[in-house]
């Protein structure tokens, strides 16, 4: 099996701006009865793709989210390629892919997708399968501020896990167009997250301070992977 993140940490390895990473994620609704039937469906046609050696799909159920928050599972598709990426998306089709479609519609009962990019990662080869995300609402000319202001958090903040900043730049939902993610190696980690030290909680105060008058908070989600495709 390919080791795709031990690939992005050796991408990444020169400059956190030098590289990008490209995802695609398509985020669903489904009946809870038919939680179980769906996900074998997933399974059972993802595992039969022929993924590019450059591109991943993560398969996650979204246990814990917000008020007004509906889906209840996520496919994430990552590749440090943005053409392997389109090249994959372009390449869901014929027979195989409308009998998937036709076997998963009757247990959905909404979907939606978004796209972006990486423009910051930290500690890539340590993608464990529990991620939060935490939505902003960021303009145009914020933008850099924003990620200069994660840039030096991170300069202080020793994650437990993989850290990434991002942009969406398609989908976007409600304003949302900055997107923080980290992955936990296990649940006491994600309940526990946040500053250790004296210095951790003065860089987080610091870039609450900063980003408060720049961006405006949405949301906050979380998954635990299902299975990884590749």
């Amino acid at each position: 099996m390919k080791n795709f993140y031990l690939l992005l940490c050796f991408l990444f390895s020169a400059s956190l701006f030098s590289q990008q990473l490209y995802w695609y994620d398509v985020i669903l609704e489904v009946n809870s009865e038919d939680t179980v039937e769906f996900e074998k469906a997933v399974d059972s046609y993802y595992s039969s793709v022929d993924f590019p050696a450059d591109v991943t799909m993560t398969f996650s159920a979204i246990p814990l989210k917000g008020k007004g928050y509906d889906e209840t599972h996520i496919l994430s598709f990552v590749s440090p390629s943005s053409q392997s990426l389109a090249n994959l998306r372009a390449s869901l089709t014929g027979e195989d892919w409308e009998n998937y479609v036709e076997v998963v519609r009757p247990y959905v009962d909404g979907v939606r997708a978004s796209a972006g990019n990486a423009l910051q990662v930290y500690k890539a080869e340590e993608f464990y399968g529990i991620g939060q995300v935490w939505g902003f609402k960021v303009s145009s000319k914020n933008a850099p501020l924003f990620a200069n202001a994660f840039a030096k958090l991170m300069g202080t903040f020793d994650s437990d896990g993989f850290v990434g900043l991002a942009q969406v730049t398609h989908g976007i939902s409600d304003g949302e167009n900055m997107l923080i993610y980290g992955t936990y190696p296990d649940l006491n980690s994600a309940f526990t997250f946040g500053p250790k030290n004296d210095n951790e909680a003065q860089a987080f105060a610091e870039f609450f301070n900063v980003t408060d008058e720049i961006a405006e908070f949405i949301q906050s989600w979380t998954r635990v992977k299902i299975n990884d495709y590749n």
